[in-house]
This record gives C-alpha cells, structure tokens and sequence, in this order.
C-alpha cells in the first residue's frame, strides 16, 4: 500500500481542546492510575501479531527494505485508539494475554531471540533526534529530500545496497505518513475534529502552529517508543527552544491562549506515562514486578525533555514556554525526565519554581552550562553546536541530531587500584608509586579501546550503507550520506568513556596514605592479607581504614586524591584519542555508573578504604554511604573540587529530608543551596525527597505509598514497584541533612 497521493486540505484556525471542559484532569488521573495500577502483564499484543505477520510478509527483502515495508504494514493496520479528552493523539493498546495470547507471546519472542521484535527492527534509541529538522520539513519534506538522493544517486550508478537504504528510508517515511493520516480520520470520527485535523494535516507538511509541532514531536516519539525500538530513551529536545516560534506566533494571531499551550503540554506529558509499564529494569529485571521489554518496548524507558539554557542567537535563558514546561510538571509522573540547564542569569522565578517541583520529588535533574559546554568544545565539538548539547538517559550526552556514541567502555577505578597492590614484588610503597602504576595500567585499557574504535572507523567504507534503522531517517546525515548512523552517516561517532567509582577510589588512596604509607603504619604484606580475608580478624585495621579521610567531607586529604585520579584518567582518554592527529576521536568522559556499582562492587574485593568484599562501590559521583558526615553543604563542596570543565555528564543523586525544605523558607534554602553548589562549578544534581523512616514503611506498607518516587539513575521509579533487594539500594543511600 502507499500514501494517498491526494491529501485533503483542512481549514486553519485556533486551537479547540474537545473534553477539556467535560473532564478537567481526566488525562492525568488516568496517566496516574496507568502508572500505578496497569497489571505488570499487559502487553502491546496486537502489536506483536501485526509485526509478526509483517516478519512473513517482508521475508526475502533486503534489511532496509524489510523495515520500511514492515514498518508500513505495521502502521497501516494498528488500531489507532482515541480517548474522548485527548489532545495529542497517539495511544497504543495494551492487553493481559489469555491463555491463547500468552502462547503466542511466548512463541513470538522465542522466535526472535528474547526480543519482542524480528530482528530486521535493529532500533535501540537513547540518542536525540534532530527535532528541527523534522519540524522545518515534516513527514513529506523527509520523504522528498531521501527520494531526490535516491534519484540522484540511481542516475550516477550506484549500488543496489546503497539505493535499498533510501528506498528503505522513503517508505519509513510514507508509513508515518499513512499513520498520521489514520490517526487524523480516526479522531475525527471520534468527534475530535480540531486533534484530526491537526494529526491529518502532518501526514502532507510540515507543522503550521504550535499544537502541530507538539503533535509531530510525540507522534514520532510515539512510534518510536511502542513499535521500533526496546528501551528507546528518547531524548525530546530543547522544546522551550524548538517550540517558541510556533507559541509566540499562535499568540500573536491569536489561534492560542497560554492556558491552551498548558493543556497540550500536561496531555502530552500525560501521553509520555501512558505507554509505561512496571517495575524498574536495572535492579529488578525479570522480578515479579516487572513488564519487562518484551511484552511493552517502552516499559520503562525515559524520555527527556531538556529545557533552558545558553542559546546560539543570544537570546534569554528562559522564555515563557521554559516556565509553562515547567508549571505543568506533574510530580506523581515518572516521565518525560526534565532536565534543567542551569546558568547565573536564570531568572530566580524559573529557578525557585525548579526547585519547588524538585522539591516536590518530580523526576527531574538540573546540568551546569559552565561546565558541559566547555567540556564539549574540549573534546571537540564545534563551539555552536557544543552550545546545543542535551542529555538522554542516563546521563548521556548528546549533540542532537548530528551525533550519536557507538562504543561504551566503563573504566572501573577501584578495580584498578586495587590490582595495582597485588602486583607481584615488593609493591609500592607510597601513593606516587600507586599513581604511576594506575597510570601505565590506565593506559593500556584506553589504548586498546581507542584503538578498536579507530579499527571499527576504517572498516565503514566496506560495510556501508550498513543496517537501516528508524532512527537514521530522522537524525542529520544519514540520508544526505546515505548510510547508518553506525557507520559514518553523522558528523559526530563519539567514544565513551564512563569512569566510574570516583569516591571509592579517592578513599582507597587517602586510606592508603594514612593506613600503609604514612610513619607507623602497617606493612602492605599486612594489609593485603587482610583485603584477601576481607577483614576477618582484622577489624582494628578496618577500623583504621574507615577512620581515614573521606571524600565528600570537604577533606583536601581525600578530596585532591580523587581531583588526582579523575585527571590522570581524563589525560590518559585525551592522550589516546589525539593521537595520531589525523585518526582523533572525539571522546565523551563521564561521572557515571548507572547502577553498575553494584556489580562492579560484587566483583571487587575489599578495599583499603574498609569496604566489605561484594560491596557496592560508590555510585556515579556520589560519595560513599556514610563518608557525609559534615552534611550537604561540605559534600557539594568536595564534589565541585573535580575538574568538571572537561567531564561531559555525571549524575549526583541527593536525598533529602522533607522536612528540612519545607514551607517557604525552607525553598528559598533549597534553591539557595543548589545555586551555591552550581556556581562553584558542580557539574548535576538530581534530588529525591523521602527519608529513611518513608521508605522502610513503604516496604511494609506499599499500598500507602503509591505515589513514592525515587531517582534511580537518570530517570525515576515507582519505589513500591521495586524489588526488595532494589528498595534497600535506595534506602542505603545517604540521607543528607542541610
């Protein structure tokens, strides 16, 4: 089937939001109820029978045309489900299989190796798109610039591989076209004419007014996230900045009203919830409590929205489409994530009203523009596009549109400290001698990474055009170039190095200094015994270990050990990746464990900082559990000492006592605090609000505390939808005080 070749014209006019007076607040109860209450079986079937049928249809095709066949199929038959009060359109159907379902669920899924899509769907998101393309040219505007390619590229005689790219690009393209026609007609059938309209009108250009824009954006994001690609974790762009020309001249014209533009943005919030499932996927895959990725590919996926910030025309930090984003925040939703980019001259009313909603536990995170942008043009990103950087889950950094990682690799600092003290030999014997070892041993693992991305890199000329997938028809480059993402078709293939256990690995160092190399101390044959027996019949010695300073107490005795560490790192990944000069990469570094620190810990055995064997090392840039023993004020302190001028992105998580922050008073020293920590150059902080004596009682009592969320990494979760064993994670986290 193809796109009607005549699309109907619809009249413009101002916006009509059809229920909004019947059932005011209906859109969010129901994203509420669907987060807290969907059963944990639900599953997108008729999606999986639709892209089964498709798998038969398409068989024999090359990849990229199995995709843009299939997914044609796939978005031409789907039920188009529409709710009397929305606004935006796009919902999925979810069904708790029967007996029947269930068999073929399974037997789907089995057929696919584990996956909830064949194997011709090879999206795996966590990126940003490049939104301002899709906004300038729309569905149709795509579609004729991948078909002028294809022509173009025909007539000089190129490949069949190569022309079965973009003819797999243009049917991507016809198929959201033909979605966004159903959508329209299906709406519009359902008396929602002025949402049909909108949605129909999308199907045959680019959007006119500010509802459109969001519709696009979400229709995108929708398929995107239920029907292409297993934990997608979009990132949905700067859209104070994306959406402000369409806002303003609505306003001017007069099609809009600001509580207009409120209402689109709550129910497009409220779409972001709908399509999640439960549980939380990082510590409690595959528990009872869990959807999983197979029976709904968006789970439990965030999606960010990243508001504020320096802009590339000079203009404001933050307009008014920043403080509706913001005022339309729903605390009790797990998604989108907003992220905040934090800069001096933020208004104090858009930074007090950040606070409040941090305060009032929303999932959100604030990042340091003094710190991100200058770490991007160090690695070397050009200065105007370093200035549009956002972040995607968890904690990643993106140039959106025109660049995309390809190869992760998390440098475990403890791992190698502690390697270096059971070096055959005599050992070191002062913490100089740790810090060459570390370096040589450091060395070696970046080398070797670089130098298999830089081997990857000169393989790309024979794999091109490479493996379609959705997400290169809707970033910059791929189509122009005519090949994936994943094998040149960006400006940017970014390496990333995640380095992780910062604080364990600045307490190991400072213990060493007093414990084993300082006058007294004990010998290395000594403490390494004890590291091997993790301490048994040695607690005086880990006593002595723990009593040594700690990052995260404001202590220069710890503090320039991690400062230390982190730049011999940072030297070691700017050292690999320079050279030669004509084969650079461009490295992204990062602060970042995801929950990684608990199997890196179990792993690791015991360290000289006192740590338990099969403990946790520390989480992202967070301290320690129990190091903060001079409160929060002295731990932001110790944080800011690292040079985050050359670090990309990393994740502080806080929690806070309620209490302490509460009332008027009690924002003003929130937001006081926070801007302190941020001027003295911390690079994020994310906030949870729930004290010890709330969390346990949630474990006994989770029908009390439904709407309990916490931060996880870079995105949030239900706290009663976790595991038990996840629960205490959360709880073992430090509890900070003012």
């Amino acid at each position: 089937m193809a796109i009607a070749s005549e699309m109907t014209c619809f009249p413009k006019g101002g916006l009509a939001v059809e229920g909004r007076g019947i059932s005011p607040g209906k859109g969010v109860r129901e994203a509420i109820d669907a987060l807290r209450h969907k059963d944990v079986r639900s599953t997108t079937l008729e999606r999986l029978r639709i892209t089964w049928e498709a798998d038969a249809c398409v068989a024999g095709l090359s990849q990229p045309l199995q995709l843009g066949e299939g997914l044609y199929y796939l978005l031409d038959r789907i039920a188009v489900p529409v709710s009397t009060h929305d606004i935006i359109l796009g919902r999925i159907s979810e069904e708790v299989p029967d007996e029947e379902g269930e068999a073929f669920f399974q037997h789907a899924v089995n057929a696919w190796g584990g996956r909830g899509l064949p194997p011709w769907m090879a999206d795996f998101g966590h990126e940003c798109l490049a939104w301002d393309r899709l906004l300038r040219l729309g569905f149709s505007g795509l579609e004729r610039f991948a078909r002028g390619e294809l022509e173009r590229r025909a007539a000089l005689g190129e490949n069949e591989a190569t022309l079965d790219f973009l003819r797999g690009a243009v049917r991507v393209y016809q198929a959201h076209r033909r979605y966004a026609e159903r959508y329209g007609a299906a709406a519009k059938k359902a008396g929602l004419a002025a949402a049909g309209t909108r949605c129909a009108r999308l199907a045959d250009g680019p959007p006119e007014s500010f509802a459109e824009a969001l519709q696009l954006i979400w229709l995108v994001c929708h398929v995107y996230c239920t029907m292409l690609a297993t934990n997608p974790t979009l990132t949905l762009g700067r859209l104070d900045e994306l959406l402000l020309p369409y806002y303003l001249r609505d306003l001017r014209r007069g099609s809009l009203t600001r509580e207009e533009a409120g209402d689109l943005i709550e129910d497009f919030y409220c779409k972001n919830n709908l399509i999640l499932g439960r549980g939380e996927h990082q510590m409690g895959h595959g528990s009872e409590k869990d959807t999983g990725w197979a029976r709904n590919l968006a789970y439990d996926a965030p999606q960010y929205v990243v508001l504020g910030g320096q802009r590339l025309d000079g203009s404001a930090v933050a307009n008014d489409l920043t403080t509706l984003f913001l005022e339309r925040i729903v605390p009790r939703f797990e998604n989108p994530v907003i992220v905040l980019r934090y800069t001096k001259d933020l208004p104090l009313s858009v930074w007090r009203l950040a606070c409040r909603k941090m305060r009032a536990n929303a999932s959100f995170m604030v990042y340091n523009d003094e710190r991100i942008i200058p770490a991007m043009i160090h690695a070397g990103i050009e200065p105007d596009e370093a200035v549009t950087y956002t972040m995607h889950g968890c904690n990643w950094p993106d140039v959106p549109g025109i660049q995309r990682s390809i190869n992760y690799h998390f440098l475990q600092l403890p791992r190698m400290l502690r390697a270096e003290l059971f070096e055959p030999g005599v050992g070191p014997s002062s913490t100089d001698e740790v810090y060459e070892q570390f370096r040589s041993r450091l060395r070696e693992e970046v080398e070797g990474h670089a130098a298999r991305l830089r081997k990857m890199r000169a393989s790309w000329e024979k794999e091109a055009p490479g493996i379609l997938r959705v997400d290169d028809c809707f970033l910059d480059g791929p189509t122009a170039r005519a090949r994936s993402c994943q094998v040149g078709g960006l400006k940017y293939v970014t390496l990333i190095f995640s380095i992780c256990g910062i604080a364990t690995a600045a307490d190991i160092l400072a213990a060493l200094d007093k414990v084993a190399f300082a006058p007294g101390g004990v010998s290395l044959d000594v403490l390494r015994q004890a590291l091997c027996e993790d301490f048994r019949g040695s607690e005086a010695l880990r006593q002595r270990c723990l009593g040594a300073p700690k990052y995260g107490q404001d202590d220069d005795r710890a503090d320039r050990h991690a400062v230390r560490v982190l730049e011999i790192a940072l030297e070691e990944v700017e050292r690999a990746c320079a050279c030669p000069a004509d084969d650079r990469i461009v490295a992204l570094c990062c602060l970042e464990t995801d929950m990684r620190h608990i199997p890196f810990g179990r792993e690791l055995g015991a360290t000289p900082d006192g740590r338990h064997a099969d403990q946790p090392i520390n989480e992202n840039t967070s301290p320690n559990p129990g190091a903060c023993l001079n409160g929060l004020t002295a731990m932001f302190r110790s944080v800011a000492k690292l040079p985050f001028h050359r670090i990309h992105s990393g994740a502080l998580n806080v929690r806070l006592q309620p209490r302490l922050f509460a009332g008027e008073e009690g924002l003003s020293t929130l937001a006081q605090l926070l801007r302190a920590y941020f001027d003295m150059g911390g690079l994020q902080v994310q906030l949870s609000f729930a004290d010890v004596d709330e969390l346990r009682d949630a474990q006994l009592h989770p029908e009390r505390h439904r709407d309990l969320m916490v931060r996880i990494t870079g995105y949030s979760a239900a706290f009663i939808d976790m595991t038990h064993a996840a629960q205490d994670e959360i709880i073992r986290r430090e509890e900070m005080g003012a």
